[in-house]
């Protein structure tokens, strides 16, 4: 009795153990996705060389003084 509750837990655990390691892999993939989307859609946010530029707001001068 006990060995067939300590083989049904061991069982339950490594079914958990492969639902997490697919869930993981999905997630794996879909952040390598959004990654890569993101590279696609904001390239103008780098400067000539190549580096990231800071996105700032700047103060205007809005007055004629």
């Amino acid at each position: 009795s006990r060995a067939r509750k300590q083989q049904a837990y061991t069982m339950e655990l490594e079914a958990e153990v492969q639902k997490l390691k697919d869930l993981n892999e999905e997630l794996v993939r879909k952040q390598k996705e959004i990654l890569e989307m993101q590279k696609r859609e904001a390239p103008e946010m780098k400067d000539q060389f190549g580096r990231k530029k800071r996105q700032c707001l700047r103060r205007t001068l809005t007055g004629p003084w």
